[in-house]
Order: structure tokens, then sequence, then C-alpha cells
């Protein structure tokens, strides 16, 4: 299976297989990129990644692969706050006094937060980042890096998703759409600026009208 669901950014795919493939796990994850870029999708592939055993992780068929993309694992914590715009800052800190509690049944204990963090809520991860246990990873998702604190971006490993070609955007969504026009396909895939997430809302709002 790979990084192969991810689609387009084969460079990108091709450095973090091959630092995987050599042991090299970074203890802080910066996944970047706007809506619908495939943060999510990344951020599940690299968890699985880095929690599978098999030899070509992730596997995508054994128990721990399955338990991941399920987000049914002991070991990845998602932590993130519906109700507000950003993290709360109480929340970093309990995910940051957790990390201190061994894996349950791997190597390696995940913290995800696919939310924003503010100014306060960095500040409090940044604290575990200067010395994170060495079972310890943290992938945080953003539209919009460039916002986060000086401190906490250089101690990242920043994945910075890119946008699709018009052939592979409008290949997938022929599949999710097979009723829509060439025309609306196509359009769909500009409007967006080659990102899959939002050319599926333009598609499903209908703000693409046929010719």
């Amino acid at each position: 299976m790979g990084f192969e669901t991810l689609l387009g950014n084969d460079r990108l795919k091709d450095n973090l297989t091959s630092s995987l493939a050599k042991g090299r796990i970074s203890h802080f994850y910066l996944i970047s990129g706007p809506q619908g870029s495939g943060k999510h999708t990344l951020a599940r592939l690299l968890a699985a990644a880095i929690l599978c055993k098999d030899a070509h992780a992730p596997c995508g068929k054994c128990n721990v692969c399955r338990k991941v993309m399920e987000n049914n694992h002991p070991d990845l914590i998602t932590v993130d706050d519906p109700e507000h715009k950003t993290v709360a800052v109480k929340l970093v800190r309990q995910a940051r006094e957790d990390m201190y509690i061994l894996p349950n049944e791997s190597d390696h204990k995940i913290y995800l937060f696919p939310q924003e963090l503010g100014v306060e809520g960095q500040n409090a991860l940044l604290k575990i980042l200067e010395e994170p246990p060495k079972y310890g990873v943290f992938i945080l998702l953003s539209t919009n890096a460039e916002q986060l604190l000086p401190t906490v971006r250089s101690r990242c490993t920043e994945l910075a998703l890119s946008a699709l070609p018009e052939a592979i955007l409008t290949r997938e969504l022929a599949k999710d759409f097979p009723d829509a026009s060439q025309e609306a396909l196509t359009a769909a895939a500009v409007r967006s600026g080659g990102y899959l997430g939002q050319a599926r809302i333009l598609l499903n709002e209908g703000s693409i009208l046929p010719p």
C-alpha cells in the first residue's frame, strides 16, 4: 500500500518513504496545505507507517493499519476541540502530560492535532517539543504554516502538500461524479486550485453549472 492512496505529491511521498525505511522518524511533523489538499489522508498514512511493523509500511492490511484507519489505535490520540476555532490550551497541556505515559501496543505514541493551535497552545506544545520522549511523535495539520510561531515551526519536519495536475483531478472526480459533464469536471478542477477536496465541494454544492 505505502502512500499510494495520497494522490500526486510524488516527491514528498518518495522522500517520506525513504526516511521511514531508514528509521528516521521525526518527533514533530507539520502537514500543511489548503482545505481539501489531503492533509488528513497523509496524517493517517503517516501514523500507520510509523506504527506498522511491515517492511513496506504502511501495509494497509495488518491489524495495526486497520486500527489506525478506523481511528481505533490506542497509541494514536487525536486532540481536537470542535466547539472552538483553535484547540484549547488545556487540551494541549493534557496531551503533553499524557505523552509521558508509555505506549500501549507500539514502539511509538502519536498525538494528532487536526485543528489549528493558537499562540498559547503552540507555546504549551513547544515545551515538550524541546525535549520529547524518544517514543513520542506529534502530527500537526495547518492550512497556513506561516502563522505558526517560528520557534515551533523550526522544530518540525514540514510536509507541504501541492496542488494536483488537472488530469489527475478530473479522473478522480469522474469516479465520484459519474453523471457530471467533462466541462463541469474541468471547471471544478480549475476553480479548486488543484485540490480534490475543494473540487468535490464545488460539485456537491452545485457551484459548477453545466454549459
